[in-house]
Protein backbone atom coordinates (compact mmCIF):
# COMPACT_ATOMS: atom_id res chain seq x y z
CA UNK A 1 0.00 0.00 0.00
CA UNK A 2 1.09 3.33 -0.71
CA UNK A 3 1.04 4.81 2.51
CA UNK A 4 2.98 2.08 3.91
CA UNK A 5 5.53 2.93 0.96
CA UNK A 6 5.47 6.60 2.18
CA UNK A 7 6.33 6.03 5.87
CA UNK A 8 7.76 2.65 6.55
CA UNK A 9 10.32 1.66 3.56
CA UNK A 10 13.83 3.53 4.49
CA UNK A 11 14.64 2.88 0.62
CA UNK A 12 11.16 4.66 -1.02
CA UNK A 13 10.82 6.87 2.03
CA UNK A 14 8.76 9.69 0.78
CA UNK A 15 9.04 13.52 1.98
CA UNK A 16 7.20 16.55 2.11
CA UNK A 17 8.27 18.35 -1.09
CA UNK A 18 8.98 14.68 -3.22
CA UNK A 19 7.04 13.90 -6.24
CA UNK A 20 5.77 10.60 -7.32
CA UNK A 21 4.55 9.56 -11.23
CA UNK A 22 1.87 7.00 -11.52
CA UNK A 23 -0.23 5.44 -14.54
CA UNK A 24 -3.68 4.93 -14.21
CA UNK A 25 -4.48 7.83 -12.69
CA UNK A 26 -8.24 7.71 -12.87
CA UNK A 27 -8.21 3.99 -11.37
CA UNK A 28 -9.60 3.04 -7.58
CA UNK A 29 -6.00 3.23 -6.60
CA UNK A 30 -4.65 6.17 -8.60
CA UNK A 31 -7.24 8.45 -7.02
CA UNK A 32 -6.15 7.16 -3.67
CA UNK A 33 -2.44 7.96 -3.93
CA UNK A 34 -3.29 11.09 -5.01
CA UNK A 35 -5.13 11.77 -2.11
CA UNK A 36 -3.22 9.92 0.52
CA UNK A 37 -0.08 11.91 -1.36
CA UNK A 38 -1.56 15.42 -1.02
CA UNK A 39 -1.92 14.97 2.41
CA UNK A 40 1.61 13.89 2.84
CA UNK A 41 1.87 17.21 0.65
CA UNK A 42 3.77 15.06 -2.05
CA UNK A 43 3.38 15.98 -5.77
CA UNK A 44 1.90 13.72 -7.76
CA UNK A 45 2.37 13.94 -11.54
CA UNK A 46 -1.16 11.71 -12.81
CA UNK A 47 -0.88 9.60 -16.26
CA UNK A 48 -4.02 9.08 -17.95
CA UNK A 49 -5.08 7.67 -21.47
CA UNK A 50 -6.45 10.59 -23.68
CA UNK A 51 -10.25 10.53 -23.82
CA UNK A 52 -12.84 12.86 -25.31
CA UNK A 53 -13.47 14.10 -21.62
CA UNK A 54 -10.25 14.97 -20.62
CA UNK A 55 -10.70 18.41 -19.36
CA UNK A 56 -13.27 17.04 -17.19
CA UNK A 57 -11.41 14.31 -16.01
CA UNK A 58 -8.29 16.23 -15.13
CA UNK A 59 -10.23 18.81 -13.11
CA UNK A 60 -11.87 16.14 -10.68
CA UNK A 61 -8.13 14.30 -10.10
CA UNK A 62 -6.72 18.00 -9.60
CA UNK A 63 -9.49 18.74 -7.09
CA UNK A 64 -8.71 15.51 -5.22
CA UNK A 65 -5.49 16.54 -4.83
CA UNK A 66 -3.53 15.59 -7.75
CA UNK A 67 -0.88 18.26 -8.67
CA UNK A 68 -0.20 17.24 -12.69
CA UNK A 69 -2.44 15.34 -14.92
CA UNK A 70 -0.91 14.45 -18.42
CA UNK A 71 -1.98 12.43 -21.34
CA UNK A 72 0.65 9.26 -21.68
CA UNK A 73 1.52 10.61 -25.38
CA UNK A 74 3.16 13.84 -23.08
CA UNK A 75 5.24 11.41 -21.20
CA UNK A 76 7.29 11.13 -24.61
CA UNK A 77 7.58 15.01 -25.43
CA UNK A 78 9.16 18.18 -24.57
CA UNK A 79 6.84 19.46 -22.44
CA UNK A 80 7.86 17.05 -19.30
CA UNK A 81 11.35 19.05 -19.25
CA UNK A 82 9.20 22.07 -18.73
CA UNK A 83 6.83 20.41 -16.15
CA UNK A 84 10.29 19.29 -13.82
CA UNK A 85 11.09 23.11 -13.90
CA UNK A 86 8.67 23.43 -11.27
CA UNK A 87 8.14 19.83 -10.03
CA UNK A 88 11.11 17.85 -8.79
CA UNK A 89 11.86 14.00 -10.61
CA UNK A 90 10.18 11.86 -8.76
CA UNK A 91 11.58 8.99 -6.76
CA UNK A 92 9.00 6.26 -7.02
CA UNK A 93 6.58 5.42 -9.86
CA UNK A 94 3.52 3.64 -9.77
CA UNK A 95 2.68 1.44 -12.61
CA UNK A 96 -0.61 -0.56 -12.52
CA UNK A 97 -0.11 -0.93 -16.90
CA UNK A 98 2.67 -2.47 -17.93
CA UNK A 99 3.69 -2.20 -21.54
CA UNK A 100 5.07 1.51 -22.96
CA UNK A 101 3.65 3.08 -20.38
CA UNK A 102 5.54 1.48 -17.68
CA UNK A 103 8.52 2.03 -19.77
CA UNK A 104 7.90 5.78 -20.30
CA UNK A 105 7.41 6.26 -16.32
CA UNK A 106 10.61 4.51 -15.80
CA UNK A 107 12.43 7.07 -18.12
CA UNK A 108 11.12 9.85 -15.88
CA UNK A 109 12.69 8.85 -12.48
CA UNK A 110 15.48 10.38 -10.51
CA UNK A 111 19.07 8.59 -9.86
CA UNK A 112 18.13 5.74 -7.80
CA UNK A 113 14.46 5.72 -8.10
CA UNK A 114 12.13 2.63 -7.98
CA UNK A 115 9.07 1.73 -9.92
CA UNK A 116 6.65 -0.72 -8.07
CA UNK A 117 4.08 -2.59 -10.49
CA UNK A 118 0.75 -3.24 -8.63
CA UNK A 119 -1.12 -4.75 -11.85
CA UNK A 120 -1.19 -4.84 -15.74
CA UNK A 121 -3.92 -3.63 -17.20
CA UNK A 122 -2.41 -3.99 -20.73
CA UNK A 123 -1.57 -7.64 -20.69
CA UNK A 124 2.13 -6.33 -22.18
CA UNK A 125 5.50 -6.95 -20.28
CA UNK A 126 7.08 -4.60 -18.05
CA UNK A 127 10.25 -3.94 -20.69
CA UNK A 128 13.00 -1.93 -18.83
CA UNK A 129 15.50 0.25 -20.83
CA UNK A 130 19.37 -1.12 -19.95
CA UNK A 131 20.53 3.05 -19.71
CA UNK A 132 17.61 2.92 -16.85
CA UNK A 133 19.78 0.48 -14.78
CA UNK A 134 22.89 1.19 -15.59
CA UNK A 135 23.09 4.93 -15.91
CA UNK A 136 20.47 5.58 -13.19
CA UNK A 137 20.44 2.43 -11.06
CA UNK A 138 16.53 2.44 -10.83
CA UNK A 139 14.53 -0.50 -8.78
CA UNK A 140 11.76 -2.20 -10.27
CA UNK A 141 9.73 -3.97 -7.67
CA UNK A 142 6.54 -5.63 -7.63
CA UNK A 143 3.62 -5.38 -5.08
CA UNK A 144 1.25 -8.16 -4.23
CA UNK A 145 -1.26 -6.77 -1.27
CA UNK A 146 -2.17 -10.51 -0.20
CA UNK A 147 1.82 -11.60 -0.33
CA UNK A 148 2.20 -8.83 1.75
CA UNK A 149 -0.30 -9.73 4.53
CA UNK A 150 1.35 -12.61 4.96
CA UNK A 151 4.79 -11.57 5.29
CA UNK A 152 3.26 -9.33 8.06
CA UNK A 153 0.93 -12.03 9.66
CA UNK A 154 3.33 -12.62 12.48
CA UNK A 155 1.65 -9.90 15.07
CA UNK A 156 -0.30 -7.62 12.45
CA UNK A 157 1.08 -4.57 13.98
CA UNK A 158 2.38 -2.99 10.96
CA UNK A 159 -1.01 -4.37 8.85
CA UNK A 160 -2.83 -2.36 11.82
CA UNK A 161 -0.79 0.94 12.01
CA UNK A 162 -1.37 1.34 7.93
CA UNK A 163 -5.26 1.05 8.33
CA UNK A 164 -5.04 2.76 11.63
CA UNK A 165 -3.95 5.84 9.49
CA UNK A 166 -5.84 5.36 6.68
CA UNK A 167 -9.18 5.45 8.69
CA UNK A 168 -7.81 8.59 10.44
CA UNK A 169 -7.34 10.37 6.92
CA UNK A 170 -11.15 8.93 6.30
CA UNK A 171 -12.18 10.43 9.46
CA UNK A 172 -10.50 13.89 8.45
CA UNK A 173 -11.91 13.82 5.28
CA UNK A 174 -8.61 13.65 3.40
CA UNK A 175 -9.44 10.09 2.09
CA UNK A 176 -12.94 9.16 -0.12
CA UNK A 177 -13.58 6.03 -1.78
CA UNK A 178 -13.97 6.34 -5.72
CA UNK A 179 -16.96 7.19 -7.75
CA UNK A 180 -19.94 4.64 -7.48
CA UNK A 181 -23.52 3.85 -9.23
CA UNK A 182 -25.59 1.98 -7.08
CA UNK A 183 -27.11 -1.02 -9.76
CA UNK A 184 -30.12 -3.06 -8.56
CA UNK A 185 -28.71 -7.21 -8.71
CA UNK A 186 -31.83 -7.39 -11.14
CA UNK A 187 -30.04 -4.79 -13.61
CA UNK A 188 -26.45 -6.83 -13.58
CA UNK A 189 -27.05 -7.10 -17.36
CA UNK A 190 -26.75 -3.29 -17.84
CA UNK A 191 -24.04 -3.10 -14.94
CA UNK A 192 -21.87 -5.12 -16.76
CA UNK A 193 -22.15 -3.50 -20.13
CA UNK A 194 -21.50 -0.28 -18.54
CA UNK A 195 -18.26 -1.32 -16.87
CA UNK A 196 -17.19 -3.26 -20.26
CA UNK A 197 -17.07 0.46 -21.93
CA UNK A 198 -13.72 2.15 -22.50
CA UNK A 199 -13.18 5.38 -20.07
CA UNK A 200 -15.51 4.37 -17.02
CA UNK A 201 -14.43 6.01 -13.91
CA UNK A 202 -17.35 4.99 -12.01
CA UNK A 203 -17.36 1.56 -10.28
CA UNK A 204 -20.81 -0.59 -10.96
CA UNK A 205 -21.86 -1.51 -7.69
CA UNK A 206 -24.63 -4.25 -7.13
CA UNK A 207 -27.47 -3.68 -4.42
CA UNK A 208 -28.41 -6.96 -3.10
Amino acid sequence: PFNFLIKYKSKWRLEDGDSVIQNAANSGVGQAVIQIAAARGISTINVVRDRPEFTQLSDRLKAMGGTHVIKEEVLRRPEMKELFKICPKPKLALNGVGGNSATELLRHLQYGGSMVTYGGMAKKPVTVPVSALIFKDVKVRGFWVTQWKRDHSSDGKAFRAMLDELCLLVQQGQLTAPACTEVGLQDYSEALDTAMQPFTSAKQVLIM
